[in-house]
């Protein structure tokens, strides 16, 4: 196995990850919500919001990603590293504005450890020889 198969398989395992983050807030929210931190929601109209706003959502940004581990364009993979670097920094916000919270490293170690590994990929698929798509590259 090429190192820029190594790297795209290390961008399809983890976009398969969030999409099924995503799959779960579309099909089944009240029962990740808790886990999420954001309380039960109940009524129809919170529910739709939940599924779509969130699910909807984060199953398009890794669907994206998951179609450039496919196709090995990083152009499209940079949507997910957009969408975990704002996660970080979102809570990093949150944590000068707001306080601190006995959950707040359980919350932000895994997107760190995501990007991290996104990176790891990146430089696993772009750095191997003969790759075509060299020229679409995010800086890493």
């Amino acid at each position: 196995m090429t190192k820029t198969n190594i790297g795209r398989s290390l961008f399809a395992l983890i976009a398969l990850f969030f999409i099924g983050n995503g799959l779960v807030l579309m099909l089944s929210p009240t029962s990740i919500l808790d886990h999420m931190l954001l309380g039960s929601l109940e009524s129809v109209p919170e529910l739709s919001s939940i599924r779509a706003l969130l699910g909807g959502a984060i199953f398009a940004v890794w669907a994206t990603v998951l179609f450039g581990a496919i196709r090995a364009n990083s152009a499209y993979i940079l949507v997910g590293v957009i969408s975990l670097s704002a996660t970080i920094f979102a809570r990093l916000v949150g944590y000068l504005v707001d306080g601190s919270f006995p959950e707040f490293a359980f919350m932000t170690i895994p997107p760190v450890i995501a990007l991290v590994l996104m990176l790891i990929a990146h430089k696993l698929m772009v750095g191997s020889p003969g790759n075509v798509n060299q020229r679409e590259t995010f800086p890493a």
